[in-house]
């Protein structure tokens, strides 16, 4: 039976100990008595906080939104794999298009930080996904191809399955506007293709795909299940505990159909 994700990425919201308290709140009051076999919500809020999320009810895991590739040194301000560990993180957010667009992340810089995440026994969810300029020129499989083949440079197979991928279209987000579930499955299809080159088909069918951009329950179907992703990355949304839990709540009927 398949499992899903919903990862909600918090980004740099919640701006007290106070707005973080009142979120957590509303969130364990919506997954009150409920359980979940299928899917897992993964929480993502900032640094600051991520201590006051240790206590998430069963289903719901701790993840981060960054981190560094190195496990200590002198790197001011940045966060290594091995304090996120300590603290309890299980899941940590790779390349995210806006690390990408503001802090200048390369392809290689993101696959030195998955390749860390992994040996300190986290996983990353590795975002990959192109720009509106490369759709027009439609580039959007050159770039995919070159995204995943530089990530996974030296991976074994076993470390790949531990990587969670998540495409995110990056003209999509916060525009309100999504790719068709044609054109989510043909990305899904070409990245299927990309592990089964890199790896095997064994290993292909054991990773995980995710959707990001954009993401609303409304349509939650088209760009998840219907075109053969494994769940999805929620920005904005997941601000509302309540969406979350509704998004989970859909994947687990939907899977129990399966």
């Amino acid at each position: 039976m398949r499992k899903f994700y919903v990862v909600g990425n918090l980004k740099m919201n919640m701006l007290s100990r106070e707005e973080a308290a009142q979120y957590l709140s509303v969130l364990n009051r919506e997954v009150h008595d409920k359980q979940y076999q299928h899917v897992t919500l993964v929480v993502c809020p900032s640094f600051l906080y991520l201590s006051q999320f240790d206590d998430l009810p069963e289903g719901i895991a701790k993840g981060a939104q960054n981190l560094f590739s190195e496990k200590s040194g002198a790197y001011t301000g940045e966060i290594s794999p091995v304090m996120l560990k300590n603290d309890g993180v299980e899941y940590v957010i790779v390349g995210h298009s806006e690390r990408r667009r503001y802090a200048g992340e390369t392809n290689e810089m993101i696959r030195g930080k998955a390749l860390s995440a992994i040996r300190n026994h986290l996983t990353p969810i590795v975002c990959i996904g192109e720009t509106k300029e490369e759709r027009h020129a439609e580039e959007t499989d050159s770039v995919l191809m070159l995204q995943v083949k530089t990530l996974f440079s030296g991976f074994s197979k076993s470390q790949a399955e531990n990587v969670i991928v998540a495409y995110e279209p990056r003209w999509a987000i916060g525009t309100d506007v999504v790719p068709t579930t044609g054109e989510i499955l043909g990305v899904r299809v070409l990245l299927r293709k990309l592990f089964t080159e890199i790896f095997d088909a064994r290993t292909a069918q054991r990773m995980t795909i995710l959707y990001g951009g954009s993401v609303k329950r409304s349509f939650l179907p088209a760009v998840s299940w219907e075109a053969g992703m494994d769940g999805v990355l929620v920005g904005r949304e997941s601000l509302f505990p309540h969406e979350l839990v509704k998004m989970m709540n859909l994947f687990e009927e939907e899977a129990e159909k399966e």
